[in-house]
């Protein structure tokens, strides 16, 4: 591995530690929030399981539909809830909107 491929690994998961996934935590919570749990302080962590698979679907490539359809298949075969694909549309604009932002941290690319 290059020395430069180490360094911009341990910038990522620098930046994932300290703010990336606390924000896509936030951002699932805010705009997805499948089971209404958000503002609940015990419940902070109730998505965490989703956090890293997105991120790994963003760093992949992954359309704001491939996130869309994620999140209804989270919503039914995890949760066993219809999923809403108005929420999950919103949330996976939500996403690809974070990504985007995120994208400007020389950390994330």
């Amino acid at each position: 591995m290059r020395q430069d491929a180490v360094v911009e690994l341990s910038e990522w998961h620098m930046w994932w530690k300290t703010t990336g996934g606390r924000e896509l935590r936030q951002v699932l919570m805010d705009s997805w929030d499948p089971i209404g749990v958000a503002g609940v302080p015990e419940a902070t962590d109730e998505y965490d399981s989703y956090v890293g698979p997105v991120v790994r679907m963003l760093q992949e490539g992954a359309s704001e539909g491939a996130a869309r359809r994620y999140l209804g298949r989270i919503s039914r075969k995890h949760m066993g809830l219809v999923p809403s694909p108005l929420k999950n549309r919103r949330a996976a604009r939500a996403i690809m909107e974070w990504w985007s932002r995120a994208a400007g941290n020389p950390a994330v690319r």
